[in-house]
C-alpha cells in the first residue's frame, strides 16, 4: 500500500496517466477528509479501468446509468406517476453477460457512465478544496475479484470528458454547484405568481427535493448542463433551493430465473423505489432558515417538500396540491397559526389531513387552543429531525417512504 498526497487535478491526472503507462493493476483510493468524508475508488486492471466507487450516492448513480443504457432493465408500474427500476448490481450484470442475457458493450457502458460521473466530481472537489490534503492510496485487488473482470474501460478518454465537462460547468459558472443536489421549492407561492401553470406544474412536480440535478437530467432526457441553466434564475430569486439528499433505498427482491434449465432464484436482484410517490408535505412558515432545516429533513427521509412562506396564499396552494400533512408555524406576520388551522378544517378535503401547529412556545394553552381549532398535533422549536420523523411516522404510518 503506498499514499500520495493530491493537491492539485494536474497531480492527480499525472497518478492516473503513470498506472496507464505501467500497467497498473490494482485499486485507488481517494479521500478528503474535510468534504463530508467523500471517498471514490479506482480499480485498475493492465493500465484500464474495470470499474469505480464512491461512497456518496452509489445506488442513484448506478440506477441512472442502467436507466441510460440498459432501459430494457427498468421496469414501469401503472399508477400516478409511479415508477420502479429493477437493476443489477455490478456482479449481477457480470452473471447477465456471461448468460447471454445482456450484451458486454452494454455493461461497459454502464460502467463507464459510472466511472465518467465519479472523475468529474473528484475533479470538482479537488478544485474546489485544494488545499484539504487528499490522500490517494494504492492498494492490490485480490485475486479472485479479478475473475469477475469483464469489462475495461480506457481511463484517458473517459478523463478527458470529464475535464471537459467539467470545464463547461465552470464557464457556466456553476463551479460551486454540485450536480449531487436536489432542486426543491422554497417559495412556492411567489414561483407560482412568475411561472405560467404548466411551468409551475412541472416544477413542482419535479423540484420535490427527491431528485438530484442528475437524476432530472436522466428522467427528462435532457443535458445535465442546459437543464441546470434553465434553473438557474429560479435559484437566484431564491424560488428554489438546493439542498442534500440521501442515497435511494433498496429491497432485496427474489425472482426466478427464465433458463428452463435452471430453478434457482436470483437473490441478488435488487429493486429501487426512486420515491416518485413519496407523501407530500408542506410547511407553511415565513422563516426561511426554518424551511431550510425542515427541507432538509424531508428530502433526506425521502419526502416531497413544499414550503409556503406567505400564510394568506396558503388555501389555493394547499388545494392544488392536496398534500399529505401540513406542518404550519403558529407566529407569522398578517395571520396566526391558529387562523390557518381554522380556515383549513373548514375545507372538506382537508377533513383528514394531519396538520401539525409548530411554536416555540410549548404551553398548555398554546396546546389547548391548537386542540379547539382542529390542529391534528403540536411540535415545539427548534426544529429537529427526530422530532419531525417521529411525527411524520405517528400521522403517516402507512405512507412513509422506504428507508
Amino acid at each position: 500500500m503506498v499514499a500520495t498526497k493530491i493537491v492539485a487535478i494536474n497531480q492527480l491526472e499525472q497518478q492516473i496517466q503513470t498506472c496507464i503507462k505501467e500497467q497498473f493493476t490494482g485499486r485507488l483510493d481517494l479521500c478528503m477528509t474535510d468534504a463530508d468524508n467523500q471517498q471514490w475508488s479506482l480499480y485498475f486492471f493492465q493500465g484500464s479501468l474495470s470499474k469505480s466507487t464512491s461512497n456518496r450516492h452509489p445506488i442513484r448513480r448506478w440506477c441512472r446509468q442502467v436507466t441510460i443504457q440498459c432501459p430494457q432493465l427498468a421496469v414501469n408500474s401503472v399508477g400516478e406517476g409511479s415508477e420502479r427500476l429493477q437493476y443489477w448490481d455490478y456482479d449481477s450484470l457480470v452473471k447477465l453477460v456471461r448468460q447471454g442475457q445482456l450484451v458486454r458493450r452494454k455493461m461497459a457502458a454502464v460502467v463507464e457512465g459510472n466511472i465518467r460521473e465519479i472523475f468529474f466530481d473528484i475533479i470538482q472537489q479537488v478544485e474546489l478544496g485544494s488545499n484539504l490534503g487528499q490522500s490517494l492510496v494504492y492498494r492490490q485487488i485480490p485475486e479472485n475479484s479479478r475473475e469477475s473482470i469483464l469489462v475495461l474501460i480506457r481511463a484517458e478518454p473517459v478523463w478527458q470528458q470529464a475535464k471537459q465537462t467539467w470545464e463547461a460547468w465552470q464557464q457556466a459558472g456553476l463551479e460551486k454547484l454540485s450536480p449531487n443536489l436536489a432542486p426543491v421549492i422554497w417559495d412556492a407561492d411567489k414561483l407560482r405568481q412568475q411561472t405560467s401553470l404548466l411551468a409551475y406544474h412541472n416544477l413542482t412536480t419535479l423540484a420535490d427535493g427527491n431528485r438530484t440535478l442528475r437524476d432530472l437530467a436522466v428522467k427528462l432526457k435532457q443535458q445535465l448542463l442546459p437543464l441546470t441553466k434553465s434553473i438557474m434564475p429560479y435559484l437566484r430569486q431564491e424560488l428554489i433551493g438546493l439542498i442534500e439528499v440521501g442515497d435511494l433505498s433498496w429491497k432485496h427482491k427474489t425472482t426466478r430465473s427464465t433458463n428452463s434449465q435452471a430453478t434457482t432464484t436470483i437473490s441478488s436482484v435488487k429493486q429501487v423505489q426512486a420515491q416518485l410517490t413519496s407523501p407530500l408535505v408542506v410547511y407553511i412558515d415565513d422563516s426561511r432558515s426554518d424551511s431550510l432545516i425542515m427541507s432538509q429533513i424531508l428530502a433526506q427521509a425521502g419526502y416531497r417538500f413544499i414550503n409556503i412562506r406567505d400564510p394568506l396564499k396558503a388555501l389555493p396552494i394547499l388545494l392544488e396540491q392536496k398534500p399529505d400533512l401540513i406542518f404550519l408555524d403558529l407566529v407569522m406576520p398578517m395571520v396566526n397559526g391558529y387562523e390557518i388551522c381554522s380556515q383549513i378544517r373548514r375545507i372538506s378535503l382537508f377533513q383528514d389531513t394531519p396538520v401539525i401547529i409548530l411554536t416555540s412556545s410549548d404551553g398548555i394553552v398554546d396546546r389547548v387552543r391548537a386542540k379547539m381549532v382542529g390542529s391534528s398535533g403540536f411540535l415545539a422549536k427548534p426544529i429537529e429531525r427526530n422530532k419531525v420523523l417521529s411525527t411524520l411516522l405517528t400521522y403517516l404510518p402507512t405512507t412513509a417512504p422506504i428507508g
